[in-house]
């Protein structure tokens, strides 16, 4: 059974897209990307390979040029500062 799911054209556009460079549906790019979306058995068939290959896209997404956080920043005191 087929549904209709209502979302901006650009954003179905981008999942077609990214599904198409994948060789995959956009439901088998759904399924590899939202958790519980269609119960723990539909997840169990995405291959590991394509779990780590897209992890590894999502990761490399991020800007690489950010820089560490500080010791300070990450210190016990600076988290629980009001304690």
């Amino acid at each position: 059974m087929r549904s209709t799911v209502e979302m901006d054209s650009n954003t179905a556009t981008r999942l077609r897209k990214l599904a198409d460079a994948r060789r995959i549906s956009v439901e088998e790019l759904l399924v590899a990307h939202v958790p519980g979306l269609f119960g723990e058995e539909a997840a169990a068939n995405v291959s590991d390979e394509e779990k780590v290959r897209t992890f590894e896209e999502w990761v490399s997404g991020f800007p690489h040029d950010t820089p560490p956080l500080s010791d300070v920043a990450v210190s016990r005191a600076s988290i629980y500062q009001d304690r």
